[in-house]
């Protein structure tokens, strides 16, 4: 090419730049993304110092760059006072462009619930959640058997937009309004065990542990309740489900221990623990002697206490029965059995299974009547018995 024909072309640029700037207008570009007119910008160094440098660097190892919309720009002629300058172009290019990852879809019970990273996102916020709510409950310092999350949690690789990703701080934010807001997203389950003092008026008192009763403000003498019993209470979120009786130790001495009028224990003579009718008096003033323990006919029956079979018996109120004479004045029936395996006379031992439950005598369904008389006399026997 001629030096003439040079000249002449930078002539013909140089004018046509006088005349622009004279008339208003500017060279620019026209950015075009995903096919479609989206805006001007003076200079598309941004593509290079935005698109491919700030966007591809939000690349991780967990967060994998997988495509983004088309970008194109056109060089023409544009107004001064309608391209965007380089900040209003990348806040443009903040809000429009979309940069697709490889990441998960959250999925509870079947329900997409947001877009996440992966895995170990949702097992922080799962941990975040479960100190929330044992806050909430006062439990951080009681013994808990199990806590979960009790929808079925899945998690679908997926490629999703960058923009909908959320973090750890907002999953658990998201999550934690929710539920507040009973529309439940996740649903935490917590079951603590708890250690009380009780006794027969039904007070209870909580024991926080039983090593550190010492530092409480009052100490609590065992010897004034009837059983320590130790229950499984359960709560879903902020809310309090149910609880479930686990164990039940007796604090009164073993009959053998008995000094004077003492109380003392004795086993359950069941396997059941449902009372159905209690001792004392019943409608129309009929006095209950004993209690009746729901059970099914052939379930064992056992001896409540060590002694002698003092009658092994029947008759048309109790039925099949059995008396045992466990010495110091201590006597304990057993009613309505529909087999008995012991004889008048002989020695049996605490927990011995000497009969079966039945129907039989004034009875109207199966069930135990035990009864527990001290020097002739009836008395409650859930004042020995822990149920």
């Amino acid at each position: 090419m001629s030096i003439s024909v040079i000249l002449m072309i930078i002539n013909f640029v140089s004018i046509i730049l006088i005349i622009s700037y004279l008339s208003g207008k500017t060279l620019g570009y026209e950015m075009i993304i995903n096919d479609e007119f989206s805006t001007y910008v003076k200079d598309k160094k941004i593509l290079n110092e935005y698109y491919f440098e700030k966007l591809h660097n939000t690349s991780s190892e967990s967060r994998k760059f997988v495509k983004s919309d088309s970008i194109n720009f056109n060089l023409k002629l544009i107004d001064k006072d309608e391209y965007l300058e380089t900040n209003e172009a990348i806040e443009f290019l903040d809000k429009n462009i979309n940069l697709y990852v490889e990441g998960y879809n959250l999925i509870l019970d079947g329900k997409k619930i947001a877009n996440i990273d992966g895995k170990e996102v949702f097992d922080n916020v799962k941990e975040r959640l479960i100190k929330y709510y044992l806050k909430e409950h006062n439990l951080e310092n009681s013994q808990i058997n199990w806590t979960k999350i009790k929808e079925d949690v899945k998690l679908e690789k997926d490629v999703i937009n960058l923009k909908s990703l959320l973090s750890e701080d907002e999953l658990y934010d998201f999550i934690i309004s929710n539920n507040k807001n009973n529309n439940t997203i996740a649903t935490v389950e917590i079951v603590a065990r708890k250690t009380y003092l009780e006794n027969n008026l039904g007070n209870k008192i909580q024991v926080v542990s039983l090593s550190s009763q010492s530092n409480q403000k009052e100490q609590y003498n065992k010897k004034n309740f009837d059983r320590e019993v130790v229950n499984e209470i359960t709560y879903n979120n902020d809310k309090y489900i149910g609880m479930r009786r686990v164990s039940s130790k007796t604090l009164k001495p073993s009959l053998s221990e008995v000094q004077g009028n003492e109380l003392f224990y004795l086993n359950n003579p069941s396997k059941n623990n449902v009372i159905t009718s209690p001792f004392g008096l019943r409608w129309g003033g009929e006095k209950h002697h004993g209690i009746d323990i729901a059970g099914n006919i052939g379930d064992p029956i056992f001896a409540a206490e060590s002694g002698f079979a003092s009658l092994v018996s029947y008759n048309s109120i109790y039925g099949n029965y059995m008396k045992l004479n466990h010495g110091k004045g201590v006597e304990t029936l057993y009613g309505h059995c529909d087999v008995m395996f012991i004889k008048e006379g002989e020695y049996v031992t605490k927990g011995q299974i000497i009969g079966k439950i039945g129907n039989t005598g004034r009875s109207t369904g199966p069930h135990l009547h035990f009864e527990v008389r001290v020097n002739g006399k009836a008395d409650n026997p859930l004042n020995y018995v822990a149920y």
